[in-house]
């Protein structure tokens, strides 16, 4: 059995289109566990009409805790030998499950899957599938940049999540499922990727990676964490120890692009930027490396850089 975990938040526009695709499935034997994370919207009507229409449907409901409350507690009571996350306003293709199921069924750990901001169900396309140990994949999410797959694109084994005690670190509002992944990761052995774009996300102004605020600042601590986890647990992998300097490259820069400097202030006040800036100078990567080294000789340089490319970018 696969446990579809769904959180839900005043989803009632599209939770319909995401429950239909997943009452479609080719492969049958699942149960979707949706939990209403205290939405004030028509989301629980919904969600209790399906529970009646199919047994496989099951509804709990909380209080609004955030999607990491929602998913643990889902996970607390999941019954399934597999495990995958969908968010409520997303749809998934007919054979999501039976495409993940495949390599999972054939001693990988983790099967991972393409997505598209299209909303349009295409049916099965030809892709690529790949394989690699868990330690590449980890190597690739971190050095990689084109290689960032999702959460919700992804089938975990149960076993490993409950014998690990792995969970969702409740107050994380981003980075959460990457912090989740790469600990998982620790544990898994072959890794099967397929770009077959069978999960569709949907972008909308309600969506959690919609916007940048204070909020998304948790992925930096999320990204320490990791690091913190990996040396704990002895975990050796190439380029780790970039993982928690090159967050805040990025989170400085996104900072200056939106124009919140409040939100660059907090970072540069919280954190020995300049001491990881000299530190991601040897990053494998030019761009990062150069930029690393522009700020380390000149900080108010490196943020006239990016204002500049903001003024330029607002222009067009």
């Amino acid at each position: 059995m696969v446990s579809i975990i769904i959180p839900c938040y005043n989803s009632g526009k599209y939770i319909s289109e995401c429950l239909n695709s997943i009452l479609a499935q080719t492969y049958s034997d699942w149960e979707a566990i949706c939990v209403n994370d205290g939405s004030t919207d028509n989301t629980m009507e919904f969600l209790n009409q399906y529970a009646m229409l199919d047994h496989r449907y099951k509804v709990i409901s909380q209080l609004n805790a955030g999607v990491s409350v929602a998913r643990n507690k889902a996970l607390s009571i999941c019954r399934g030998e597999y495990i995958c996350f969908v968010d409520s306003d997303d749809i998934v293709e007919p054979d999501f499950l039976t495409t993940l199921l495949r390599p999972v069924n054939n001693k990988a750990d983790l099967a991972i899957c393409g997505f598209t901001r299209s909303m349009s169900l295409t049916g099965s396309v030809s892709s690529n599938s790949i394989e690699m140990d868990s330690n590449k994949c980890v190597e690739r999410i971190i050095l990689d940049k084109s290689f960032n797959p999702q959460i919700c694109c992804m089938l975990f084994r149960h076993s490993i999540i409950k014998e690990k005690q792995l969970e969702f670190v409740v107050g994380c509002t981003r980075g959460e499922d990457r912090e989740f992944i790469l600990k998982y990761l620790v544990y898994s052995n072959k890794v099967c990727y397929t770009n077959n774009p069978l999960y569709h996300y949907r972008v909308n102004n309600q969506s959690a990676m919609a916007a940048f605020s204070i909020k998304s600042l948790t992925s930096i601590e999320a990204s320490l964490r990791t690091v913190n986890y990996y040396n704990k647990v002895n975990y050796s992998v190439r380029g780790l120890e970039f993982e928690f300097s090159r967050t805040l490259w990025k989170f400085m820069i996104l900072s200056i692009l939106s124009g919140q400097n409040d939100l660059y202030q907090i970072i540069r006040e919280k954190y020995d930027l300049k001491r990881q800036m000299e530190h991601l100078c040897s990053y494998p990567k030019l761009f990062e490396k150069l930029t690393a080294r522009l700020f380390v000789w000149n900080e108010a340089l490196f943020k006239w850089v990016f204002s500049i490319i903001r003024y330029l970018y607002k222009k067009r």
